[in-house]
């Protein structure tokens, strides 16, 4: 486990980003894997891990000229580029890219959500 400005992400979440090497198809892969209990908590520790970089010094660096859901986009696409990089934006807070491309395969909050509802049957509550 490591602290990332107050928040506990673990060694398996990062090496699970590692894994699926930026690409939603190949997290869907992974996660599909796991039992319902670790894809909710990849899930938590993705949304945690992102969260850090929807605040300041972040938010500030974008200004108006990012929205809310771009910069949420923004910081799951950090995420996914897995710990080096996301641990360099966090020292390095004005290298932070001002928008990402919406088909970008690395967008991949969503997956989760896609695989708990398709193999559990569930809903995740908690984004």
């Amino acid at each position: 486990m490591n602290e990332v400005l107050g928040e506990t992400v673990s060694d398996r979440f990062w090496m699970i980003v590692e894994r699926a090497h930026g690409q939603a198809s190949e997290l869907k892969r992974i996660l599909w894997e796991m039992s319902e209990a670790e894809v909710a908590r990849f899930h938590e520790e993705f949304v945690r891990t992102a969260s850090v970089l929807r605040g300041d010094p972040f938010a500030a660096l974008m200004g108006d000229e990012v929205s809310e859901d771009g910069l949420m986009d923004i910081a799951y696409w950090v995420v996914a580029q897995g710990r080096a990089f996301y641990e360099n934006i966090l020292r390095h807070p004005e290298e932070i890219p001002r928008g990402v491309d919406d088909n970008d395969p690395a967008i991949m909050y969503h997956v989760t959500s896609v695989v708990f509802r398709e193999r559990f049957g569930k809903k995740l509550d908690f984004f």
